[in-house]
């Protein structure tokens, strides 16, 4: 099986922003997530709370693909607590069109995870906000929730595919740090309200839980369980998803919110990948019907309007 090595940039022809890119599995995931960090980090907490967004999105088990699995927040908690025992720690996520986060917590085993380690559960919808200006290539002004502004901000993002962006990784993941509720109204403007949520609420740190991804062109409403079996992590959300765009298999280039993130100044295309050298996975995707589905939904949508 070869391997995604000789897909990515030289050294030489890098910019020094790392990503790694480790093996993994979810019974050692602690030691993998630990070495991960070290290899991408360090992470620049400096006396400030923490805030991880997970990913729970739907109302799906872990073994899916589709939302965090509890044992990787187990695992970064536990390494948080073991280097900065005196920081506050916020586990976070909004309300979704078809999300409840605080029933979620409960039944997909999240809860017992956050008293073990101490930790607040924050509903980002339920929160105080500030509200902030911003250039942004849609929006003008975007609710912040507070909690983000004043932490040191992990993005704790599944990697997947999806029907309408090509993935959902790191930037995408802060499109669900907007508390509107019902999110899908700014979907025929996804890219671009992705960059903008991302130029306000940029994370510190990226963490990506690709030990089980997710596959398939109608991903991640009705996508396949993928067994990438590795975890990603990086200080820059445009890097890692540049890297875990062609981990799935497509040109980040081609993506718009990949794209337009660089274009914005979020981040940078370029990276310096260290770590292992995972196998190719198959994530089962067909590039022209993804773009016949995504023209189908726009069509769709402009006919109801």
């Amino acid at each position: 099986m070869s391997s995604l090595k000789s897909e990515l940039p030289s050294n030489r022809e890098a910019q020094h922003t790392r990503v790694s890119i480790v093996k993994a599995t979810y019974e050692t995931a602690y030691e993998d997530l630990a070495r991960a960090i070290e290899l991408a980090g360090p992470l620049k907490v400096e006396n400030r709370p923490i805030a991880i967004k997970i990913n729970l999105s739907a109302a799906k088990t872990p073994e899916t693909g589709a939302i965090t699995h509890p044992k990787m927040l187990d695992a970064l908690l536990r390494y948080l607590k073991e280097h900065f025992q005196d920081a506050k720690i916020r586990v976070v996520e909004s309300d979704a069109t078809a999300a409840r986060p605080d029933v979620f917590i409960d039944w997909l085993g999240f809860t017992p995870i956050l008293q073990k380690y101490g930790v607040d559960w924050c509903n980002l919808s339920k929160t105080e906000i500030v509200t902030r200006q911003v250039n942004g290539r849609f929006l003008k002004e975007i609710p912040v929730p507070r909690v983000i502004e004043e932490s040191f901000f992990i993005t704790l993002p599944k990697l997947k595919t999806h029907v309408l962006t090509g993935i959902t990784c790191c930037l995408k993941n802060q499109f669900g740090c907007l508390p509107k509720v019902r999110k899908i109204t700014y979907h025929k403007h996804l890219d671009d309200v992705i960059v903008d949520a991302n130029l306000v609420m940029k994370p510190d740190f990226c963490i990506v839980d690709g030990i089980i991804a997710m596959g398939g062109n109608l991903g991640p409403g009705v996508g396949v369980p993928v067994p990438l079996k590795a975890i990603v992590c990086g200080s820059d959300a445009v890097a890692v998803d540049a890297f875990c765009a062609r981990l799935v298999g497509f040109n980040p280039s081609s993506l718009g919110h990949i794209r337009k993130s660089a274009k914005s100044g979020i981040g940078s295309m370029n990276y310096l990948r260290v770590g292992d050298d995972v196998p190719k996975t198959d994530f089962e995707v067909n590039k022209v019907q993804m773009r016949l589905l995504k023209l189908a939904s726009k069509l769709s949508k402009r006919s109801k309007r």
